[in-house]
């Protein structure tokens, strides 16, 4: 049954709670807490509805999953692990500018598919400027590359970002079914976008002095980092088996959990920290944040916002097509909008839609890519590029500024929706 008056009730605070988001000076969890409770109060009252059956719509094996991966992302920082790599992958490239920047877009792209976003520009970030500054280049062009890249990679697993833990906790899709469906264009994506960055940027940017190169290579000791030995090679190893077991075994949010704290069980006599004090350092923000749009949701959802769209006749519309319209919406709307929260409200919209293809491989395919993607259209859309700016100009980085973030991400989200589409029409032909 839709309730009207109080479906545009609901959505009106769903639209109030993401201008809060967007806005820096707006302590945005204190005001999504405040609406999602009066959401739930007013549709309680109208729907004579208890607490009970809104918190069945609060999907805790994505907050679960969230939770381990932000503890295990945490003990990997502290140990140093990816300052480490970002140094080696330097010396293995002998200081050569193209092949390091190959190789640290292709280290971010798979950091990115295992470790939170914002948290593998916040560390390789800083080691980039400084090594650029060192060898007397700039550091734009790379930062901006890994900026990139950090998108293609949060879309190669169920656990990699906020938005893909909600997707595949909602349709079941475990990390093989990634593997299976996107990983080859993943592939092909990252490909192509290192090359573009290459020849249309990198090329006109002064070369690296080879007695700079040389010097350095011999200053340059990557075991510096490592204040522990032991327990640096015992993390990364357990670090590396945890990613295993979450790509093999089936219950992610299990696997993410029993990890993390086993982690901080064996690694107390390093860090000093019981999980009390990593909780501190958790962003609670993000986790409550996300259950005030699960509520918000599932108040739509009591108010007929799924039956809604029911009423649409999609049905009516070739199936080849409904892919390719979620794909070309979704990156619009994510180019302007922050992702987890366009995440969350269009589920029920694509569940609705699933009934209405042959294959719901192209269409999970799109709504993934189109979150992901279309993130890079503005600055303002994308936590990664906001923080990649920050980092810039507070290192005083003089070939990055806003103008260039904007002028190659709306570029590169462009070309990454037209290869989308390809292989989104691709994959409605052979599965449709």
């Amino acid at each position: 049954m839709i309730h009207l008056p109080l479906l545009i009730f609901i959505l009106v605070i769903f639209a109030l709670v993401i201008v809060s988001y967007s806005l820096e000076r707006i302590d945005f969890l204190s005001i999504s807490i405040v609406l999602s409770f009066l959401a739930a109060t007013v549709t309680g009252l109208v729907l004579e509805k208890d607490i009970f059956d809104f918190l069945n719509y609060i999907s805790f094996e994505a907050i679960l999953v969230i939770l381990g991966i932000s503890i295990i992302t945490k003990i990997a920082q502290d140990s140093n692990i990816l300052e480490y790599i970002a140094v080696k992958l330097f010396k293995v490239a002998r200081g050569r500018r193209r092949t390091f920047f190959y190789l640290l877009c292709t280290l971010t792209t798979l950091l990115a598919a295992v470790i939170t976003d914002v948290v593998v520009i916040i560390i390789l970030a800083p080691v980039v400027i400084r090594l650029c500054r060192f060898l007397r280049i700039q550091a734009g062009t790379y930062l901006m590359g890994m900026s990139i890249c950090v998108n293609i990679g949060s879309t190669m697993t169920p656990f990699s970002s906020g938005k893909n833990i909600i997707i595949s906790t909602a349709f079941n899709l475990d990390t093989l079914y990634f593997i299976q469906y996107f990983w080859i264009f993943d592939v092909v994506l990252l490909v192509i976008t290192v090359f573009l960055i290459d020849r249309i940027f990198l090329t006109k940017e002064p070369r690296i002095e080879q007695q700079h190169r040389t010097l350095y290579l011999e200053l340059i000791n990557e075991d510096v980092m490592v204040e522990n030995k032991k327990m640096f090679v015992f993390n990364s190893i357990a670090i590396l088996i945890t990613i295993i077991l979450l790509i093999v075994l089936p219950l992610i949010y299990l696997t993410a959990v029993f990890s993390a704290f086993i982690l901080v069980i064996i690694n107390k006599n390093y860090t000093k920290k019981k999980a009390a004090e990593f909780f501190k350092e958790i962003e609670w923000e993000i986790i409550f944040f996300f259950i005030s749009l699960y509520l918000i949701i599932g108040c739509l959802l009591e108010a007929g916002f799924k039956e809604l769209f029911e009423l649409l006749p999609f049905q009516q519309l070739n199936p080849l097509l409904i892919p390719i319209i979620v794909l070309i919406f979704v990156s619009i709307i994510s180019g302007f909008v922050a992702n987890n929260p366009v995440a969350i409200i269009l589920l029920p919209i694509v569940e609705v839609l699933s009934s209405s293809v042959t294959s719901t491989i192209p269409l999970y395919f799109a709504f993934i890519f189109g979150l992901s993607l279309g993130g890079n259209l503005i600055p303002q859309a994308s936590s990664v590029n906001i923080m990649t700016l920050k980092v810039a100009k507070d290192a005083k980085v003089e070939n990055l500024n806003y103008k260039r973030s904007l002028k190659m991400g709306a570029t590169f989200t462009f070309i990454h929706v037209v290869l989308s589409l390809g292989y989104t029409i691709l994959l409605s032909l052979i599965f449709g």
